[in-house]
């Protein structure tokens, strides 16, 4: 079961977001989620990308695992999205696995990927909180 729609909501440009979070004052990151970034990911990766030249960090929570993505099992632009993702929170949102426990993550299936070093490395890689 879904737990969005995928066709609600509204509309906007890319161009427009960007301007948007560039207008907007005091951030330090962007998080992309749902529906799924990655159902849009050639122009959530180009605002990823923006997001990424004004110095800001970008998060993305997705249903697809991140080997999926590897595997090209995501849609097109999947890969280019998940190399502007500083972090990746990965796998489908499951209420049999709801735990309030879960740092940033709604069910114990989901992860919590440093993106840049799992591609750097090959392999996943957890994000550790530094702060």
């Amino acid at each position: 079961m879904d737990t969005w729609d995928p066709d609600g909501g509204e509309s906007i440009e890319p161009d427009e977001l960007i301007e948007m979070i560039r207008s907007t004052k005091h951030l330090d990151g962007v998080t992309l989620s749902g529906g799924d970034p990655f159902m849009q990911a050639q122009s959530a990766a180009y605002v990823a990308k923006a997001c990424h030249d004004m110095g800001l960090s970008v998060w993305c929570y997705t249903g697809y695992t991140y080997e999926e993505i590897m595997e090209g099992k995501a849609p097109e632009g999947a890969v280019e999205l998940l190399e502007e993702t500083d972090v990746l929170v990965d796998g489908r949102f499951e209420i049999d696995l709801r735990s309030e426990e879960c740092l940033y993550r709604g069910s114990t299936n989901q992860r919590l990927i440093d993106t840049k070093e799992s591609i750097a490395k090959e392999y996943v890689c957890d994000w550790r909180q530094t702060d």
